[in-house]
């Protein structure tokens, strides 16, 4: 059975232009100037995948499509599209690549992986690559049916809770990347917002070191349970006690709703969400529901949503930190240290700035004053 050449057509996500996946759509088509005829297996997502054969056989879905290449090779860089093809490559098709590539290169790349977790073999679309035994090669399979649709809470036990490892150190300001963007945020106030501008809204002075906010994302209740590790530690050491300088260190807890029901249960979650967060902190508590929130889940590498994730987002809303799971005391430590570094700088030209400015002018009455 011939494969044929694949080709891609591409249709926009939404008014961002956002692209968060592929649309499954595979269509069988006879001859390659004919009329397409769908197949029964339409799945929604962002790329129509469409086929051209020569043959009248049914073409099967993408799952047989071979790939070239070892695993490794593509955790490091986005597959070629002739890689998906066995025909010459189109216009279309490399449109396509272009895009997948694209979606690749989205991904904060200061973020580690746990090397004993499967977040480091998924691709973008939630993917991943599963060899042939018949033919040797490697080829894509959507996540579920590969690793079964246990496969995160399977995770949590081989990484200890821990999807992503904590950053050593700061990330540096060369290489730190932005936060990606969210909308359709609302906090438990009702006042709608969006990050990252929610991070920066104070911050008048667009300094990077002028403020420090720690970033607390869950997706399921027992994710919510792991961030108070994180939290309460940071509180205590910047936002509790005698600390002249609190108003520059923030915590901000997202909780991501996703489904097609969420809408109509968002009341009893919020409800709900009011009675576990502190009154004092609902106006930074934000709560997203929509139907998919998969393009930032990847680029911060969420994969699993059955763990918590906790960034440091310096004053112009990039990434200078990132941790999962439940805080050991030498990863607190190490995140307080890193904190304190990212608001080190202004607090060193906070004297500074206490001295008047004398100009010129100042200068010749006081020199004169002091000749009389």
């Amino acid at each position: 059975m011939s494969l044929g050449r694949i080709v891609f057509s591409r249709s926009p996500r939404s008014e961002r232009g956002l692209l968060s996946g592929w649309n499954r759509n595979l269509v069988n088509d006879l001859s390659c100037n004919g009329p397409r005829q769908p197949t029964t297996r339409v799945m929604s997502r962002c790329y129509k995948l469409h086929t051209c054969s020569t043959s009248k056989s049914v073409v099967s879905p993408l799952l047989r499509s071979n790939i070239c290449g070892t695993p490794s090779s593509y955790q490091s860089a986005a597959p070629s599209l002739r890689s998906f093809s066995e025909g010459p490559s189109s216009s279309e098709e490399d449109d396509w690549g272009a895009e997948y590539e694209a979606l690749t290169a989205q991904r904060n790349k200061n973020i580690i992986m746990n090397p004993a977790g499967q977040g480091k073999n998924i691709l973008p679309g939630g993917y991943v690559l599963k060899k042939d035994p018949k033919k040797g090669g490697y080829r894509k399979v959507i996540l579920e049916h590969s690793l079964g649709y246990f496969w995160a809470i399977k995770e949590l036990a081989t990484t200890n809770k821990k999807p992503i490892l904590s950053n050593n150190a700061v990330i540096p300001a060369a290489e730190a990347e932005e936060f990606p963007f969210l909308g359709d945020l609302v906090n438990l106030k009702g006042e709608a917002a969006s990050i990252p501008d929610f991070f920066t809204r104070n911050n008048r002075s667009k300094d990077a070191s002028a403020k420090c906010t720690l970033v607390a994302i869950s997706y399921k209740d027992f994710g919510a349970q792991l961030l108070p590790s994180w939290i309460d530690p940071f509180d205590m050491a910047f936002r509790k006690g005698v600390n002249n300088e609190a108003d520059r260190y923030e915590v901000v807890r997202i909780i991501i709703n996703e489904g097609r029901m969420v809408k109509l249960l968002s009341p009893f979650i919020t409800s709900g969400t009011k009675k576990n967060v502190p009154e004092s902190d609902h106006a930074n508590t934000l709560l997203y529901y929509g139907i998919d929130a998969e393009e930032f889940r990847d680029i911060l590498r969420m994969h699993n949503i059955y763990s918590g994730y906790i960034f440091l987002v310096d004053g112009i809303g990039r990434v200078r930190w990132a941790g999962s799971g439940e805080g050991t005391e030498e990863e607190i430590h190490s995140m307080i240290g890193i904190a304190k570094d990212l608001t080190k700088r202004l607090q060193k030209q906070l004297p500074q700035s206490q001295n008047p400015r004398i100009g010129k002018r100042a200068i010749k009455r006081i020199t004169s004053r002091g000749q009389s």
